[in-house]
This record gives structure tokens, sequence and C-alpha cells, in this order.
């Protein structure tokens, strides 16, 4: 019973100091914004910062593109799919959504693909029963 206490105890003290280097980067990382005559740090990561402006919409995918090669060879593969009629990207898809897409387009009665876009970048997608 001691020995099994001693060992979660081990446990919680590495999960603990496994988290104080990100802890420390993070508040060593604090920077100082000027707004008008007053100064306010901030410990967000720069990328917090830089908000993107482009909306996320939504739709149903009406036809889909596979790249089995890319072209040209210094692009990634895409995942292609017809939303709101213009052509979407993902880029690298996983051999799971590209079968879970290809079921979905071979059975339209039964599935579709919904898809969330931002541009022509596809940032998300499901594939669901109708």
């Amino acid at each position: 019973m001691f020995k099994n206490r001693l060992i979660i105890a081990g446990l919680v003290m590495c999960l603990i100091l496994a988290m104080v280097p990100s802890v420390l980067s993070a508040a060593s990382s604090t920077k100082e914004i000027s707004l008008g005559s007053s100064t306010v740090q901030s410990t967000a990561p720069d990328s917090v910062d830089k908000v993107s402006t482009t909306a996320v919409k939504n739709g149903i995918a009406t036809a889909c593109w596979l790249e089995l090669q890319a072209y040209p060879s210094t692009n990634t593969r895409a995942l292609w799919l017809n939303v709101d009629n213009d052509w979407r990207y993902l880029s690298k898809p996983s051999s799971n959504i590209e079968t879970s897409v290809q079921n979905a387009f071979a059975n339209p009665d039964t599935f579709q693909v919904k898809v969330w876009y931002s541009g022509q970048k596809i940032v998300g997608l499901v594939v669901m029963t109708k």
C-alpha cells in the first residue's frame, strides 16, 4: 500500500517537473504593449496577436478530386472538394480521411461530406449520414 502511494507520488512529481520549463518560458516571454499613455504586459504567444480576418464558412461537398501525385512535385498532395460552387483543398489528407470521403461519394444516398473552409483552404470536414 505504501509502495503504491510512493509510486503515485513519484509520477505526480514527474508531471509537475515536466510542466516547469513551459511555465518558465511563458513567464519569460512577456512583452509590453503600449496603449496610449498606459503600458500593458502580455504573455500571449505571437500567433494569438495575429488574428485571421478570413471568416470560416461551411457547406456540403458536391464533388471530390484526390491528388494521387502532386504536380509540380514541390507541392503537397491535396484532397479537393467542390463546396459552394468552388474548389477547396485539404493539404496532406490522411488515408482515413481519403477513404471516408471516397466512401461517402460512392454512397451518396446514405452519406454526405460537410466542409468548413476559410478561403480556398479546408479547415475541417465530417462525413455524416443523411
